[in-house]
């Protein structure tokens, strides 16, 4: 992929003997991650521009959505008959995309193939046909990725910094020869489990056919219930059950808690994906020069509520790193390790550093961003909002910092200011980013639904096959309803919107306000009972029921349940009467 140097490291392996024997490892560079939101991010350039891709060693190639490719300007052309990608959420067609230019770890390359299609997450992905290409290490906690290349090294331990131990496990390769991506045997309660080593996947997830031949019961008391999108075009179902024993390679890791997906991961071959917090959680080495993967503990949570590690391999195998940075930590390196600790759920220890980050280098508002979201993280509102102020007097043209202010001010009762910012943010991003839909949830939020409109049909009108589209159906159908226009397109898309992800709720919500504007009472009634039979405490279901039955000659009923409704939100008959949403308004 790129060469930027090779670096002989055998001298910093203490107690590995390295250098003492022939092995050498050429280092082809380090790219620098920042983990957003649970996901790996690294900055590049594609054809001249800034970008961030998720670095993700689960993608069998490198990949974008449409959106992402037509802003980057690479040139798009069909892919071969019949060919499609799959993922979580099913399958989906694709084209080739070209990137005549892309530029990473300082080095530029020409015409890169980019698989372009699939449900647009905000990043493309880098993926394993360019991160596999020689041996990797994920230091994610540290905000690092570094490709090597060893040379007569298979008789040696590549775990090179640690002194004291290290866990091992045999990796195999797919059943493609053309998939460069890593694979490892796991037990789940002593079952075995094929699992892809996932660094894109923001949690470990195991299939619900797995879960099932493992024992776990999805319907024990305590499980949680929710959902998950991938590539594809459709919102699977999860529920986070407990596992009384995980074990990878020498490692065992008891009492934790998993996320179950109720489906399979396509024709992948795994059963499992071995996500991004099980790689913060450990440095690992892929030594696919070997066909074995290295690792040591780095501390606290594996997966969700899990307990540390217990060693069941040799004796003298050590469950936490020692470490062999001898170097001053620099502000980035405090930033990055902020980060990690961040999409860890440790926002105190994110803080902490992002201090020192923020102390070292004052001007960086990036800095800010991720220290009000650490901030926000340990309840600290007003600090966060401090650091934002800081971060756009830095940088004005910093989107997310206007966006998280925009969210901000919303829900701290100041619309004029919200409106400003996100004036700002939508001059900055296109009509159908990922951004631009964010964009439009929060101005729906703030009360102006006829702002959020363009933005929703831009981005609708180009990801036809997204798994968030029955999301942004629903909220333009919410949007028309508000504003009582286009009420037969509204009601199509809230039916879209159903007919893609279920009733939901929120879905039924929206379709009972469509209908109560039509003046169709029953199936208004219909639609918002249906979401109340799910989720009773709905507010602006409630009123909306109580509204069409009033309408509907049931005032009794009406009242009681408008009522009901001033009990949930003392606000909602305020807000509902903005938009005419009276007893004698329509």
């Amino acid at each position: 992929m790129v060469r930027v140097g090779c670096v002989v490291v055998g001298c910093l392996l203490a107690g590995q003997a390295w250098a003492s024997s022939t092995c050498q490892v050429k280092d082809f560079g380090t790219l620098s991650v920042e983990m957003i939101g649970g996901q790996a991010v690294t900055a590049v350039k594609i054809n001249g521009q800034d970008a961030r891709l998720l670095v993700d060693t689960g993608a069998f190639f490198s990949s974008m959505s449409k959106a992402n490719a037509q802003s980057l300007g690479l040139k798009l052309r069909a892919a071969p008959f019949g060919f499609r990608i799959g993922g979580i959420g099913g399958s989906t067609s694709a084209q080739i995309g070209i990137a005549q230019q892309f530029t990473i770890l300082n080095t530029t390359l020409k015409d890169i193939e980019f698989i372009v299609g699939g449900t647009d997450i905000g990043y493309g992905l880098l993926g394993a046909n360019l991160l596999d290409i020689a041996d990797l290490e994920l230091d994610l906690a540290d905000g690092k990725v570094t490709l090597f290349k060893p040379e007569h090294c298979d008789k040696w331990a590549m775990a090179y910094w640690t002194k004291t131990g290290y866990q091992v496990a045999n990796t195999e390769d797919s059943y493609n020869q053309n998939d460069r991506r890593t694979f490892v045997d796991v037990m789940v309660n002593g079952k075995k489990v094929r699992a892809l080593i996932d660094s894109g996947a923001h949690a470990t997830m195991l299939s619900r056919d797995a879960a099932e031949r493992a024992g776990l019961d999805l319907n024990a008391p305590g499980v949680k219930v929710s959902g998950t999108y991938g590539i594809g075009s459709k919102v699977v179902k999860t529920w986070i059950v407990h596992v009384d024993a995980f074990s990878v390679g020498t490692e065992t890791i008891h009492n934790s808690e998993m996320e179950v997906l109720d489906g399979s991961f396509t024709n992948i071959g795994t059963d499992m994906l071995l996500g991004a917090d099980f790689l913060l959680a450990h440095r690992v080495f892929i030594a696919n020069s070997q066909h074995k993967m290295y690792f040591t503990y780095n501390g606290g949570r594996v997966f969700a509520g899990a307990q540390a590690p217990s060693d069941t391999g040799k004796a003298d195998a050590a469950t936490g790193a020692d470490g062999d940075d001898t170097k001053p930590r620099t502000a980035s390196d405090y930033d990055l390790a902020g980060e990690a600790h961040l999409s860890r759920g440790e926002p105190k220890e994110a803080i902490a550093d992002l201090n020192e980050a923020i102390r070292m280098a004052p001007d960086q508002p990036a800095y800010y961003v991720a220290r009000s979201r650490a901030l926000g993280a340990d309840r600290q509102f007003d600090a966060a909002l401090a650091d934002l102020n800081k971060a756009l007097s830095l940088d004005p043209k910093n989107v997310d910092a206007l966006l998280a202010r925009a969210q901000w001010r919303v829900r701290h009762k100041d619309p004029a200011g919200a409106a400003i910012d996100l004036t700002t943010a939508s001059s900055l991003v296109p009509p159908d980013s990922r951004q631009s839909l964010i964009i439009a949830d929060v101005y729906i939020e703030l009360g102006q639904p006829d702002a959020a409109i363009p933005l929703l049909d831009a981005w609708i009108h180009t990801h036809g096959n997204d798994a968030m589209l029955g999301i942004a159906l629903n909220a333009r159908c919410w949007a028309r309803g508000q504003l009582n226009q286009q009420l037969d397109d509204a009601l199509s898309d809230c039916r879209k919107a159903i007919k893609r992800d279920g009733e939901k709720p929120a879905y039924l919500d929206s379709l009972g306000l469509v209908q109560l504007r039509l003046g169709h009472y029953d199936d208004a009634i219909k639609a918002y009972q249906q979401g109340l039979a799910v989720n009773p405490h709905l507010a602006w279901s409630r009123y909306g029921l109580g509204l069409a039955e009033v309408r509907n000659g049931q005032a009794d009923a009406g009242h009681a349940d408008m009522a009901a409704a001033r009990a949930i939100n003392p606000r909602i008959q305020i807000m509902a009467a903005k938009f005419g949403l009276t007893e004698s308004g329509h």
